[in-house]
């Protein structure tokens, strides 16, 4: 009979833990702030990754893509965040596969780009600390960089308009903020604002862990 070998979840202060984060972000195009799907794979997603790992001062496992509001409802992994760091830490990046099929084409469009965060026990409370805080000037500049090549994103001309990183239960406080920089954007471009994004239901982000211990 063959024995499956369960890796050792550690306990203490150098215990670690899988934390689930989200960034809200949208991309605008052009003058007239258009949208346009941007859910398609990241070129570059590593240098996006460790962008945001110099933000935050912990290692980082980042999605290979955004998700829209459906996608990221129906991925049931979100609540899973210690299976899929043991399952994906030696990379860093977490595939998605391709993108659902979009009819929203030249709307605004709403993007979530979930990540886990691998943290020692001990470090938690500076961690907790530094989520929902702006991005620091040379992190900011290296994440934005990465992530407008990304996204085909010409600065100065078209816009990126995205949240800090912050727990993944708290999604819809970070849709409201995004929603704030939305409208501001339009009417500083003096184009109709098309309205805000909508939140998830709660019941969706409460079944999220603020952390689960795991064996990395």
């Amino acid at each position: 009979m063959v024995k499956k070998i369960k890796k050792k979840i550690q306990k203490g202060p150098k215990a670690t833990y899988a934390v689930p984060l989200v960034m809200a972000l949208t991309a605008l195009y052009g003058p007239r702030r258009e949208g346009k799907d941007f859910r398609h794979l990241l070129e570059g997603a590593d240098e996006i990754r460790k962008a945001l790992q110099l933000h935050l001062g912990q290692s980082l496992l980042l999605t290979d893509r955004p998700l829209s509001t459906a996608e990221y409802l129906s991925w049931g992994f979100k609540s899973r965040p210690a299976r899929l760091a043991e399952m994906f830490s030696n990379s860093g990046l977490l595939p998605m596969g391709p993108a659902a099929d979009n009819d929203q084409e030249g709307e605004p469009q709403l993007g979530i780009l979930p990540m886990i965060a691998l943290i020692q026990d001990r470090g938690l409370n500076d961690f907790s600390e530094r989520l929902g805080e702006e991005l620091a000037e040379v992190s900011r500049v290296s994440f934005q960089n990465a992530i407008y090549s990304a996204l085909g994103l010409i600065p100065g001309y078209d816009l990126l308009l995205y949240t800090p990183p912050c727990p993944a239960q708290g999604l819809n406080h970070a849709i409201d903020s995004l929603n704030a920089s939305l409208k501001e954007a339009f009417e500083q471009a003096a184009v109709p604002f098309p309205g805000p994004f909508p939140t998830l239901p709660e019941s969706a982000l409460a079944s999220i862990p603020l952390k689960e211990p795991c064996a990395k």
